[in-house]
Order: C-alpha cells, then structure tokens, then sequence
C-alpha cells in the first residue's frame, strides 16, 4: 500500500489506484497523511477542512462521516496486514502507517541520502539518489486538494524542499561533469524563481563550464540589478566571490575533460545522402521516385566537405547565437525481416536519411547531420511565426507515416523525439557551409529518445504545450508525452477544396445540418484509396463546421484517433458533454462531470454511483484496464444514460480517421452509439480505406442513419491543388 501526496492524493496498491471517496474525504486523509503518526485534533480538521470559511454547525458530523468513510476504503484496501490503521486518540485521530507506505516519506529520505553522498565526496551517487527522490514529484503538493481550494501552510514548506532538493541534484550533476545535461533545467528553474542565489550561482558555472563565460556573467548582472530593484540588497557574498572567479577564469572553476554522446554528433559535418541505382520504395509512398547512384566498386561516396578558415574567436562568437528552436533526432532501427536480395544496410539508412531530408525541409526545417542510423534536424521561428514546435512534430509524423508498411513488413522501425527550448545555433559561413547546433537542448532530445518505442514519437513538455491545440497526446512516465494522433492536419483549412470534392463536401454539410436541426444521428463514413484525399477532406469539413451556431447553439467538435479504442472514445465524447477542456485539471475536470450527471440523474444516491463508473474514464490513457467486467457493464450503462440526455442540448460532431485502423470493438460502439441513441443531435464522421469494407461489409449498407461516401483518385491538377495547399502553411 503506497499513498501518494507528491501531487493529486492517490492510494496504490499493487498497480491498482483504489478510489477515495469525495472532496472532504480525501482532504480529511491528506492533512492526515502530512501529520502522520501523529494525533491531529478534531478542531484542527474541521479548520483545514475549511480553510478561510466558517465551518457548517454539521462539520464535525460530517468529519465523522469521512473518518468512517476512510476506515472501510482502509479496510477493503489493505486490512490489518497492511499496518494502516486510522484510530480515535483524543482529541482527534492518528493515522498509523509505515514511513516507506508514504512518497513524501521516502522523498525525504532519498534526499537525507543524496545529501550524505554528497558530504563524502560521492557526487555519482548523490545525484542517483536525488534523480530518484525527485522522481516521485507527480505534481504540486495535493494539487487535487490546492485547485479545490485547499491553502495549508504544510504544502508550502514541502514546497520549498523540493526546491532545495532541486539544487542539491544540480549541484552533484555539477561535480560529475553534467554541465551541458543540466543547462536546460537550470534556466527553467532560475526562470520560476529568480532569486533564489544558490540556483543563481548554478547556472552561472554551467554556463561557464559550458563554454559561455559572457553568459555566465550576464546572469550575475541582472540577478544583481532585479534584487536591488525589488529589495535593494546587493548579492551574497559567495556569489559575489563567484563572478570574481569567472573573471579570473579561475582555474577552480574547470573541469577536465567534455560530455560524449551527441553534442559530437550536432558538431560534425552533414553527410550529404548517396542512394543506390534504382529507388528504394518505400511501400505506400505515392512521391517516391528513382534516385540517382553514386557508387564506385560496391562503396558509397560522398562530396567533401569545404573547410571552414579560421577567421578569429571574435568572428566566431558574432556567426553563434541563442535561439528558440524545437530538435528533431530520429534513430533508425534496421530490422531483419522484409527486405529483398542484394540490399545493403548503407543503401537502407542512406534512403532512410533521404526521406528525413525530405520531409524535413518540406515543414520548413534543416536536417544539421546524418550519422549511421542518426539523424538531427533544427526547426526555428520563419516569417509566417513561431509554430516551429508544430512543425517538427508534423515532420516526424510524416516520417513515420511515409514508411509505416516498411515498418510493419519488420525492414526497420523509428525512434522520434521532439525537444523545444533554446539552443546556440552557428550559422552556415562559419561552419564552411553547413549549420550546426549544440547545448542543453540536443542533450535532453537524446534523452528523451531512449524513452520511446518503435514507431513512438516523443515530446517534452515544452513542445506539447505549443502545439496542444493541434496534436493529441498521451502521459509517458514522468519525462515526456507520446504523440497520440493529430487534433487537425497541417493544412491551409481556408483554401478553395478540389473541385472533385466540392459535391461531396456540400452533402456531407447537409447531413450535419439534418442530424443538428432534426436531433436525428446519423453516421457518414468518407472512404477512398490511398491518395484519395480523404483525410484532408475530412480534416478540411472539421474546420469548416467547428464551432458553428446552430440555432444560437455553438456545434462542438471531438476528433479521436481509431487506435483510442472504444472507451478512448466515450471518454472523448463524455468531456466534450461536460465541457472538459484538454488543459482542465484531473480535478476540475471532475467537478464538470459531477455538475453534469447531476444535472442529468438528479438524484444525489445515484450521482454518487454514476460517478464511481465515470470517474475513471477521464484518467488519462484509458483502455478499459480500469474496470473488471462487471465495471465494464456499469460503466457503459452510465455513459449510455448520461451522454444520451447531456447531448439533447449540446449539438457533437465526432471525427475518427483511418477507421480501417481501429478495432472490431471501436467499430462496434461507433455503429452502437448512432443506432441506439433517439433525439440527440449527433453525427459521427469517420475516414478509411475501402479495406474497411472487406472487414465489414454491412458497414452502413441499409442503416437508416448511415451514408458512406467514396473518393476517387484526385486528377493530377486537383493533386496538385491539394499538395499545394496542404505544404503551404508547414514550408511558410
């Protein structure tokens, strides 16, 4: 049994997170938790329950209420074997549990550890031990409690360790060398909280170890003016002592030797890509074309590289600069199955790194360097904007989507991350030609990359940010996102469609309109072969319809990708019936389906129940693992009787493409929920190759609420219109 306080409050045991009841029962065993083992009064409680608020003449009965609650959840969780015990101890309660049952216990005594490492000259194992003690932050302290409302002085004071912990990690990253690793969250850090000097005094030394020594000073000079500003103190002595030092370039300072790894790969050359006689098909690909050899006795050859002249430190530093940019690194991973006589793994990677070529230059990038099975591309602010984050996530999509049949036949599999920040850039003169990155940011994208799959592509959390209005994405562990599918293509949505398409566009306007307008659901199914156009199709309705008025009420819009399975999608729907937004909170987003189902249910015995099956489906990654099968059973029953009433009066259109993809499961809920739900203005939109109906040949065959409509092949000049406009906003 793990209770967790180091963000929202959860009870684990084993790998199932067990339920704790509502607001005041978990706000009643979280102020227990962070007074563990200790007696808590009755009136302290009831004064932390109610923070700033004068309690109810019922508080104490209610307090009871959730003690009782928290026995049987106890209880049921682990019994008496689990040492977890709430007992009455006048004049309150005590919560009895094992320090190790507790993560702010155990983070606690990481830190203890890393400290001591620390203090005997071990700064190996200090920073293992306080990487690991960092780890177990989900969050803010109780942020479920914080966004409801909840101000204990506890929280900040944990807070504020966490901080010091923080720094006691830079500083043993510090001593073993990892100046370039922890750059990047040194700025963040000293960006969140500018005057706290001993982060001040980190990031001085790595930006001076890292080879920046006006940075490092730079740093000095305006901590030194904002804290006379704000406070007027001048800086500590230590600091002080330490921008003397940087001066000086005091020996002390330096350490030998340089960090391995990718900055050696950012630094070197770009190898120009040599392709075998005769094209590599990359299957699926309708772009590929024969490519020129250049090959002498079975070796690959490539151009020499111009030498850059020497022009002087000074020249140097004026041709690098620090800028906002988003990495792109994809790893290609050579596979063993697939592949015909004769092909060589050179001729394969060398291809490979064509279509990164490709693609990134096509969304407005520049491939810096291909090595073996590397490749790292830079992707920075053009004229039309800074969407330069979407772009580098467009582009590794596209790079995967381009092979995704090699892939499957096991010829070879990408590895893709995303990393967006800032990043010393070192223009094309002074490089003899080509441009080159380095810093903190090539560090953490190469990091990152070792935590995907096959055919994953990984985000931090900068880069998911700047593009959440256009990608979907999913939770990974504590270090990034995986990309879950797109929101809406990278396309010009305002641009005069094919003319082929301009008949198929207005009737499927008609069906939504008669769907809305007639509270009637209806399901229309865009199909085609590949090169039909038919996720641009589908991609260009959704941003022609969303967020129309109909009848003075706003049409929402919900775009799942088929691989979400059937209850992926009824969490979809359920927060678009809720008005969950994709940046609401775990707990906000509670509160908007708890106002919800009452709304709907009304009574308050069965709102509670509803919310017990409902609850679950907003988690984040849902699959169904949540529920046994009897939870399945409820769960589907709820969600049936909840969206059908919410949606009366909240119009939807849903979108899922590439159906051909999803499951018999997707595919059964998505004909389920259209032929079952009466009066509800609903229309499910869904895109896939004709091979969907190979699977399912009744697919919308005599349904009264089914229309399918079928694309041709677009004519060489409606292909042309649509590449156009589909590469005009990603190239700018």
């Amino acid at each position: 049994m793990l209770f967790r306080v180091l963000g929202p409050l959860d009870l684990n045991v084993g790998e199932t997170s067990v339920q704790l009841g509502g607001i005041k029962q978990r706000a009643t065993l979280g102020f227990l938790l962070l007074h563990a083992n200790r007696v808590v009064s009755t009136s302290g409680l009831v004064d932390a329950l109610w923070t700033g608020d004068d309690p109810p003449a019922s508080a104490r009965k209610m307090l009871q209420n959730a003690v009782w609650g928290l026995r049987g959840i106890l209880a049921t969780a682990g019994g008496a074997a689990s040492g977890v015990s709430l007992q009455t101890k006048a004049p309150g309660y005590v919560l009895h549990v094992e320090p190790d049952q507790i993560d702010l216990c155990r983070f606690r005594g990481l830190v203890a550890d890393g400290r001591r490492e620390l203090a005997d000259g071990q700064p190996d194992k200090a920073a293992s031990l306080l990487r690991d003690a960092l780890a177990l932050w989900r969050g803010p302290v109780l942020a479920d409690l914080v966004e409801a409302g909840v101000e204990w002085s506890e929280l900040a004071s944990i807070q504020t360790s966490r901080l010091a912990a923080v720094e006691d990690r830079f500083e043993a990253e510090l001593r073993c060398g990892g100046h370039y690793a922890v750059l990047g969250d040194l700025e963040e850090m000293v960006e969140a909280e500018p005057f706290r000097e001993r982060s001040i005094a980190h990031l001085m030394l790595a930006l001076y170890r890292c080879g920046r020594q006006a940075d490092a000073l730079n740093v000095y000079a305006r901590f030194r003016v904002a804290l006379a500003e704000e406070m007027g103190l001048d800086p500590g002595l230590e600091l002080q002592q330490l921008q003397q030092s940087i001066l000086e370039q005091s020996a002390a300072l330096a350490l030998p030797g340089r960090p391995t790894g990718l900055p050696a790969l950012i630094e070197a050359p770009l190898v120009e890509p040599v392709r075998r006689r005769g094209p590599l098909v990359l299957a699926g690909d309708p772009r590929t074309e024969s490519r020129v050899e250049s090959r002498s006795e079975g070796r690959l050859e490539s151009k020499p590289e111009p030498v850059a002249a020497d022009h002087g430190h000074a020249d140097h530093r004026r041709a690098t600069s620090w800028r906002q940019a988003s990495a792109l690194i994809v790893r290609a991973e050579i596979g063993t199955r697939g592949w015909d006589d004769g092909v060589t793994v050179d001729d394969t990677l060398h291809d490979v790194a064509a279509v990164i070529r490709e693609e990134t230059e096509r969304c407005g990038g520049a491939v810096l360097a291909s090595i073996g099975s590397y490749s790292l591309a830079l992707f920075e602010p053009n004229r039309h904007g800074d969407d330069y984050a979407k772009r580098a996530v467009m582009a590794a999509l596209a790079i995967r989507d381009r092979t995704e049949l090699d892939a499957r036949a096991g010829r070879f599999a990408f590895h893709t991350a995303v990393s967006t920040g800032e990043t010393t850039v070192r223009s094309a003169a002074a490089q003899g030609g080509s441009q080159s990155g380095n810093g903190a940011l090539m560090v953490a994208c190469e990091e990152l990359l070792s935590l995907g799959g096959p055919g994953e592509v990984l985000v931090c959390e900068r880069t998911r940010m700047a593009t959440a209005g256009h990608i979907a994405f999913e939770r990974t562990g504590e270090a990034g996102w995986r990309v879950a599918g797109c929101r809406c293509l990278d396309i010009a949505h305002d641009a005069v469609p094919p003319a082929e398409y301009e008949h198929e566009m207005d009737v499927l306007e008609s069906l939504l309109m008669l769907a809305v307008t007639r509270k009637r659901p209806m399901l229309a199914s865009v199909l085609g072969v590949p090169g039909s156009g038919k996720s641009w199709f589908l991609s260009t309705f959704e941003s022609r319809v969303a967020g129309r008025v109909v009848d003075g009420t706003p049409l929402h819009v919900v775009r799942t990708p088929p691989f979400a399975g059937p209850w992926g999608l009824r969490a979809e729907i359920l927060a678009a019936c809720c008005g969950i937004q994709p940046g609401d909170s775990s707990n906000v987003a509670e509160l908007k389906l708890y106002r919800t189902v009452q709304q709907v249910l009304g009574d308050p015995a069965n709102t509670e129940l509803a919310m017990e099956s409902l609850a679950p489906l907003l988690e984040p990654g849902q699959d169904g693992d949540n529920y046994d099968a009897e939870g399945k059973q409820a769960a589907a029953r709820d969600w049936n009787q909840v969206v059908s009433q919410a949606l009366r009066e909240r119009p939807l259109a849903v979108f899922v493409d590439d159906l051909h993809l999803a499951n018999d499961a997707m595919l059964n809920l998505i004909e389920g929920v259209v032929g079952c739900m009466v009066g509800v203005p609903l229309m499910v939109i869904v895109g896939g190759r004709l091979g969907l109906l190979q699977r399912r040949p009744e697919w919308g065959g005599g349904k009264p609420y089914a229309t399918t409509l079928t694309l041709d092949v677009v004519s060489r000049p409606g292909a042309m219109r649509l590449y156009s406009t589909a590469t005009a906003t990603a190239v700018g």
